[in-house]
Formats: structure tokens, C-alpha cells, sequence
């Protein structure tokens, strides 16, 4: 087990509560899919076990019982007992070693998984945490000084590793674009609001949360999107408002939205979007439903091989 000592913006997750939107009931889950998996298959780990996800660092966590952890994502400065600890790599944290988070060097979600996983209930399905409904995680809530995490598996298996991956370290290229998928309200922007959307490098407004991204300038149309009721949204999903500043929504999003959709980013780019922190830019380019299937197919068998591989390693 492990103890909180520095909760920082922590909290329990794992791929989402799937299936529950027609009942208003959000998905939630890991910012950066991709990382979470990842930190998991290092380990052995059916890629929807649970993690600790932490935002921007300062955190702290006081190891209970020794095992093997693993951590990716953003670059948050780790130590342990002051030692730098590697990203993308399995690693063994000895009982009463203190893994401490720092300032955020790259990215701002990193993500904690240990061998075997946390033991948390799952609630709909999921253990991720839906703070604004108090589901899932420890109470529904954001972990605490003082809270104590259980792990599912006592047994640490004797290995030497000296390897490490670069699947998600984040996964990403800083000038990547995020690929958008073109929504029902982008036709009725006029031309030069296309061309302003895709040509512009967007910021990430301090406003920005779980909830989804809100950027800081306004796009400016001639010809604003007809106002909608309200309807069904994805992560991903950009929403414009009639202040014109867009909101790409996340993780613990609304089920449903009134503001037209002018596009939706793909799959494909969700970690370089979970990974950006207020101030960061961004910039869109357009894609079509095919091309995004084809880049996800194209990811995900790469993953898929690399995953088996990992079980494999474990097993024998």
C-alpha cells in the first residue's frame, strides 16, 4: 500500500465509466488514455486497471509496501528519496520510500500505476473518479493527506529490468497539430473563420480543467452558427459559444451541450490535447472520419503487439 502525504490535483482512474451517458452520467476516466494504458502494460496490468492521475505535480505519496510501479505521461520532475525516477520503465520502490512530484518540465498529467493495480471498488463499472457526482475513486473525490491506497496483489515478482518504452513520454511532438474532424456547425462558418480556426496557434486559457479547454482568443465570424438544442458530446468535442472563445471538451464533460459543435478531435490526438496546460498553444488540422480511423487502426495494432508482448514477459 502507499500513503498520501502531498495530494497536489490527484485522483483515482482508469479508462472511464462507459455506457451511462443516456442516463446523464459521465464517462470521467484518464485525461491521456494512452499514458494510463501504457503505465499499466509496463507492469502487466490489463490496460483498464487503476492509476493515480497527477496534474502539474506537487504531490507526494510515502510507499507502505515494496512492488513494482511504473509512471508516464508528462515529465513531473519524479524523485524518489530524491533520487530522478524514469519515465516509462518499471520500477521498485522499496517500503518507506517517498516518491515526490515536482514542477511540471513537459506535459502536466502524469500517471501512477503499480503491479496488480489499486484497490479500489468500481462504481458503473469504473473506479474512476467523478468528483462533480462524488463517484468512484476514494469517496468520489480528489485523494487527501492521509489517505491510504490498498494494492490488489501482495506478491512482488523478482525481476531485473533495465528497459524502458517511449510509447508515452507523452506521446507527442510539441508542434503536433490536434486533427479535427469537421462537426455540423463548421459549413456555417464562412471562409474566413475556417481559415482563421486552422491557420491560428490557439492558447489554452487558465480557465481550463477536466471539464474541457477553453481558449483564450475569440474566433471572429461574419456568420456566427445557428443557435442549437441541445445534443449528445464526445471527448474532443469544440464547442462555440457566442463569446466565440472555443471550449474543447475532456474527460468530466457535460453529457450533453447547447453550443454549436464546429468539430470534433479525433482519438488519435487525445494525448497531445489531455497533455496541454494553461498557456500552452494548439493548432488544428483537418481530418476526415476515414483518415482518423485509419491513424487510430494504425496505433492501436502497434500497441496491441507491443501489449502481448508485455503479458508475455510477465507470465514467463
Amino acid at each position: 500500500m502507499l500513503t498520501v502525504e502531498k495530494p497536489g490535483f490527484s485522483a483515482i482512474q482508469d479508462l472511464g465509466r462507459n455506457g451511462y451517458q443516456n442516463q446523464g452520467i459521465g464517462e470521467s476516466g484518464a485525461m491521456d488514455d494512452l499514458a494510463a494504458r501504457t503505465a499499466n502494460v509496463l507492469l502487466g496490468n490489463p490496460d483498464n486497471t487503476a492509476v493515480i492521475e497527477i496534474t502539474l505535480g506537487a504531490a507526494a505519496f510515502r510507499i507502505v509496501k515494496t512492488q513494482w510501479f511504473a509512471l508516464t505521461g508528462a515529465d513531473l520532475s519524479a524523485t524518489v528519496d530524491d533520487r530522478p525516477v524514469p519515465l516509462c520503465a518499471p520500477i521498485l520502490l522499496e517500503s518507506g520510500s517517498l516518491l515526490r512530484f515536482g514542477n511540471a518540465k513537459r506535459g502536466c498529467r502524469a500517471y501512477l500505476a503499480v503491479r496488480g493495480g489499486f484497490a479500489v471498488d468500481p462504481v458503473l463499472g469504473s473506479a474512476s473518479t467523478d468528483a462533480s457526482a462524488g463517484l468512484g475513486g476514494v469517496d468520489g473525490r480528489w485523494l487527501r493527506r492521509g489517505d491510504t491506497l490498498a494494492f490488489r496483489s501482495e506478491a512482488v515478482p523478482a525481476r531485473r529490468i533495465r528497459w524502458h518504452t517511449c510509447w508515452a513520454n507523452p506521446a507527442f511532438e510539441d508542434d503536433e497539430p490536434l486533427w479535427l474532424i469537421p462537426g455540423p456547425a463548421w459549413p456555417e462558418l464562412d471562409t474566413d473563420a475556417q481559415r482563421e480556426c486552422l491557420a491560428r496557434t490557439w492558447t489554452v486559457g487558465k480557465d481550463s480543467d477536466r471539464m474541457g479547454l477553453r481558449l483564450v482568443q475569440s474566433l471572429a465570424t461574419a456568420r456566427a452558427p445557428a443557435p442549437v438544442l441541445s445534443t449528445g458530446v464526445a471527448f474532443g468535442s469544440v464547442q462555440l459559444p457566442p463569446d466565440g472563445r472555443p471550449i474543447i471538451l475532456a474527460a468530466d464533460r457535460q453529457t450533453t451541450g447547447g453550443y454549436p459543435i464546429i468539430g470534433t478531435v479525433a482519438t488519435v490526438s487525445h494525448p497531445r490535447l489531455a497533455q496541454c496546460r494553461p498557456g500552452d498553444g494548439l493548432r488544428f488540422a483537418v481530418i476526415d472520419v476515414a483518415q482518423a480511423q485509419t491513424l487510430w487502426r494504425a496505433r492501436e495494432r502497434r500497441f496491441r503487439d507491443w501489449q502481448e508482448h508485455m503479458m508475455r514477459w510477465w507470465r514467463d
